[in-house]
């Protein structure tokens, strides 16, 4: 709409929900990003570290493709609300630092010799590690 055009309190109303449905559909598209690399990020830890020859290397660069297409696609996003914002910081800032705790956890304390017990706590951090971007999503979909 042209800012010099007079508007009727009709047209107005109609130009306010329009914007409010294009925010609400920029939020719920950031809510399934968010899912998605949750679920994926509980995937990818066990993947690789589990893996072997192709299973890692196509965890790896599934996980390259994703990170890429969801940077693009953030950035390609026109509209962006306060509150989806809000939760993203707090998010990311959760996601890295957990990330960082089972990069940590595989690089330093997983041994070669990796029994069910050592599976069960690769398990328990992989879930750990996506929890803060499922609860976004789903704190994202609740207020949306």
């Amino acid at each position: 709409m042209n800012m010099e055009e007079e508007l009727s309190p009709g047209q107005a109303l109609d130009e306010i929900d329009r914007v409010d449905r294009q925010v609400r559909r920029s939020a719920r598209a950031v809510a399934r990003l968010f899912l998605i690399l949750g679920l994926c990020s509980m995937v990818y830890w066990p993947a690789v570290s589990l893996g072997r020859g192709l299973v890692a290397g196509l965890a790896g660069a599934g996980w390259i493709v994703l990170t890429i297409a969801s940077c693009v696609y953030w950035s390609r996003m026109r509209v962006h609300d306060r509150y989806t914002m809000w939760i993203n910081s707090r998010a990311s800032a959760a996601y890295v630092l957990a990330t960082l705790v089972v990069f940590v956890f595989v690089t330093v304390f997983l041994p070669d010799d990796r029994g069910p017990g050592w599976i069960a706590v690769l398990v328990a951090v992989s879930v750990l590690v996506g929890s803060p971007l499922v609860y976004a999503a789903w704190r994202i979909r609740g207020r949306r």
